[in-house]
């Protein structure tokens, strides 16, 4: 096993450490929907785009970030991301209309989706292959650290100064990771880009993410009026065709999808998106359940879900040991099992939840969580050459990324056609928040049956 250095270890954290600032303004906005909405006078349909517009514009920029990352020095592409940042946090914070909020957020999105892709690369980049899995077990626990303090820490401040402070907060971490990252990052060489980039395909790909978007978040406003998501709807599939035309046939490069020709690692790729998929759905159902039914201020509601997500942050090396030691199979058996159990519990007592039993429960989804997010895109690494890493980082976090866009949405878009129908607040998140649980233990089901299916394709 070889040694790994002082710097190398420094520029694995320095990474996380802007994986963290991207999750973590992104998730503890979540808790202030309701100030929001109040301050703003706006509406949860509105409102939401802080969250899932966020992870849109994440989604976006991650996409391009496997080119970057071929083609630019690691420590720049830190730079970037790190000095982005700042602006965003400005705007944010000194935002006077929900609008201006919007633009803050998605400048600090845009730098989550260099930052997020970054700190695996570094691992890829500095890390010996036999030691992935705990280095990446590290990654995901200092990123992890986000949206387990997210809610806590948006609510808070939202309780006890502002929500503003929020974004003012993070940026004294954020000069430090700079300063880690600029010391301990190599000045490498780079393949020269012989090959030029194809604005056009990620033009086409960030018109279609946009559009299915909007076909979701607007299902909650537009569902009886379908015309118009029936056209959005077309315009995506036109759009999709497009791109994976325009991806096929380009000499430039842009997004490579050769990858995931590799059966297991399009099932890991699955498995990837429907686990933040999940985890993003209840980040944002329950702090909504928490402050409307049952009545908890922001501060009480951010500090519901901080008991499972510090367990699983902590475990995030130890599931990565485990994994190296057991192998795939063992560790994502455990994770499916766990995520079925907390999604299934929810929904047995989503009735009759208490502030114990929210935080009781998400400690058993969380270590679910833990034990697939990190394990499946290292699993996934061992099935493509050295030269792709940076691609299964890319596409990886990509998907992940717009797994919060849909889950976000699509929860939303389920509370408000309830809304729409003439329930109160407090009924249409508890009739809409059933519905989007089944629709999470479905998918935990799912994970089941793929986790079964692809260790049989191992043999």
């Amino acid at each position: 096993m070889e040694n790994v250095s002082i710097k190398e270890k420094l520029s694995v954290i320095s990474g996380s450490c802007l994986g963290f600032i991207g999750i973590l303004i992104g998730t503890s906005l979540v808790v202030t929907f309701p100030t929001l909405i109040h301050e703003f006078n706006t509406r949860l349909a509105v409102v939401q785009w802080l969250a899932s517009g966020y992870y849109l514009v994440a989604t976006i920029t991650m996409s391009a970030t496997a080119y970057l990352m071929k083609h630019f020095p690691l420590r720049r592409i830190f730079m970037l991301a790190a000095l982005t940042f700042i602006p965003g946090c400005l705007i944010s914070a000194f935002a006077q209309s929900i609008g201006m909020l919007l633009v803050g957020c998605m400048i600090n999105a845009f730098a989550t989706g260099i930052a997020t892709p970054l700190m695996y690369q570094i691992v890829f980049h500095s890390i010996p292959q036999d030691q992935f899995g705990k280095y990446n077990g590290i990654v995901t626990m200092i990123k992890s650290f986000g949206p387990a303090f997210g809610p806590t820490y948006g609510g808070l401040l939202t309780y006890l100064i502002s929500w503003r402070m929020i974004f003012i907060i993070v940026l004294p971490l954020l000069l430090v990771a700079f300063g880690m990252g600029m010391y301990s990052l190599k000045k490498e060489k780079v393949e020269t880009a012989s090959t030029p980039f194809d604005y056009l395909g990620l033009v086409l790909f960030g018109t279609t993410v946009i559009t299915f978007s909007l076909v979701i978040s607007n299902l909650g406003t537009q569902i009886h009026h379908p015309g118009s998501l029936i056209g959005l709807l077309i315009g995506s599939v036109v759009l999709l065709g497009a791109f994976i035309y325009e991806n096929q046939h380009t000499k430039r490069k842009y997004l490579s999808f050769r990858i995931v020709k590799n059966k297991i690692v399009r099932f890991r790729l699955i498995s990837f998106f429907s686990l933040q998929f999940m985890n993003l759905s209840l980040v944002f159902i329950l702090p909504l359940y928490a402050e409307e039914v049952l009545h908890y201020n922001s501060l009480v509601t951010g500090m519901l879900l901080l008991p499972g997500a510090v367990i699983g942050a902590l475990l995030s090396p130890v599931s990565g040991k485990i994994y190296d030691k057991k192998g795939a199979f063992f560790t994502l058996t455990l994770s499916s099992g766990f995520l079925f159990a907390g999604v299934a519990l929810y929904l047995i007592s989503f009735k009759f939840l208490t502030a114990f039993l929210i935080g009781l429960i998400y400690i058993v989804f969380r270590l679910g969580y833990t034990f697939g997010f990190g394990n499946i895109m290292s699993d996934a690494g061992k099935y493509v050459s050295a030269a792709d890493h940076s691609l299964v980082s890319s596409i990886f976090n990509t998907f992940q990324q717009y797994s919060g866009t849909i889950g976000t949405s699509l929860m939303s878009s389920i509370i408000t056609i309830f809304e729409g129908l003439g329930l109160s607040e407090a009924s249409a998140i508890l009739t809409g928040g059933r519905i989007g649980l089944t629709i999470l233990v479905i998918i935990a089901i799912a994970l089941i049956g793929i986790t079964v299916y692809v260790r049989q394709l191992e043999k």
